[in-house]
């Protein structure tokens, strides 16, 4: 199988020849600014950096790099930094183009959330006498996104993934606001939480619209992200997901549908998202990043038994103890764990989110040499 082929059969659940691979094409299945450079000095590799996402220090990969690690698929990624329009503060210090403003600690790698602009208001009428919302359409995001959409097309190599980054309505709907005032609404102050996430809707709408009709049409997968639990839970009750957010994700993925017609949509949800699955899957979630394993309820056999015919798993390879701190053995082990239980069909292999700053160069390298070698009959 080429690797587009090894990918499209997998998230389409059918038998691929062996499982395929991601990295690089979105903002949650990357790597970091550090390690980036670490796996290029082991490979010689001298091309220059570029950024999906610098307030996280997210790469864009060379192609050498990828074609070293036999990745199956590639990236059409927005140019979030033209969208985003830092307002800098200070060298540590930044607004976004929300207002939401960003800080990195002192000894820090990554901007942290730091303030909200919409914190002290307790009605819609005050959000509106004092807040403008911003412009979602920048033409500099998507320059040159078609030509390169169009040649990876004809090329027919390699998978298609593409991500505008930072493309949530529900966590950009909280950054406005704050996660504590975020959650007293979804319960008090109902109309203010409906009001911000239909804005949003409406913003994320028409970033799509721009990018999708620059590149749906060559689209094997469309990556959203979010993040709707924690490591034990989810951040609302299932009543309260579908009574207030549920109907926003549904018109939001509809929209993008209609316009990369071929792609499958993944969603990301870091946590223990097992409550919200049936409901995600409904309202049209094709593909499930990251799956995070180290979650309440996130035990990778037990999500494939239970969703595996209508999901298809991104991810799962641990990030908070085996990537960082195990030896290559337990990367081995641990590679061949998940593709046991979440493969051999309905599977592509990855961290479960960006590869971070504390893990080894040689454990991504053993990562996907080993993804490579496991043999789907022996060890289905």
């Amino acid at each position: 199988m080429t690797p587009k082929e090894r990918v499209l059969a997998a998230i389409n659940h059918r038998m691929p020849d062996r499982i395929p691979t991601d990295l690089g094409t979105t903002n949650c299945t990357s790597i970091v600014k550090a390690t980036y450079d670490k796996l290029k000095g082991k490979f010689g590799i001298k091309a220059q950096d570029r950024m999906m996402f610098s307030p996280f220090q997210i790469m864009l990969c060379d192609e050498e790099i990828l074609d070293v690690l036999q990745i199956d698929t590639r990236a059409v990624t927005g140019d979030y930094d033209a969208y985003e329009q830092k307002q800098w503060i200070s060298p540590s210090m930044y607004k976004d183009r929300f207002g939401v403003t960003f800080k990195m600690p002192d000894n820090g790698l990554y901007f942290d959330f730091y303030d909200c602009p919409l914190k002290e208001f307790d009605s819609i009428q005050q959000i509106e006498a004092n807040y403008a919302w911003p412009n979602p359409v920048i033409p500099e995001e998507v320059t040159g996104l078609r030509e390169r959409a169009r040649r990876l097309h004809e090329e027919n190599r390699y998978a298609i993934v593409g991500d505008i980054v930072n493309s949530g309505i529900w966590e950009r709907s909280q950054n406005l606001r704050g996660f504590q005032n975020t959650l007293v609404d979804l319960l008090i102050n109902k109309e203010i939480m409906h009001y911000i996430l239909s804005k949003m809707t409406e913003h994320q709408k028409k970033r799509q619209e721009q990018y999708l009709d620059a590149v749906g049409e060559y689209l094997d997968v469309v990556f959203v992200g979010d993040d709707l639990a924690t490591t034990q839970s989810t951040v609302m009750s299932l009543e309260t997901f579908q009574e207030m957010v549920k109907p926003y994700l549904k018109d939001y993925w509809a929209f993008i549908k209609a316009r990369a017609p071929k792609a499958k949509l993944m969603y990301h949800s870091c946590g223990a998202i097992v409550p919200f699955l049936d409901d995600l899957i409904e309202i049209g979630v094709d593909i499930l990043n990251p799956i995070q394993v180290n979650a309440a309820g996130m035990d990778t056999l037990e999500l494939k038994k239970r969703f595996g015919d209508r999901l298809v798993f991104w991810g799962a390879i641990d990030a908070h103890t085996v990537m960082p701190r195990g030896t290559t053995a337990d990367v081995e082990a641990e590679v061949e764990k998940r593709i046991k239980e979440l493969g051999p069909s309905g599977y592509v292999l990855c961290e479960n989110h960006n590869l971070q700053a504390d893990v080894p160069p040689e454990n991504v390298i053993t990562m996907y040499t080993h993804a490579k070698k496991v043999v789907l009959e022996k060890i289905g």
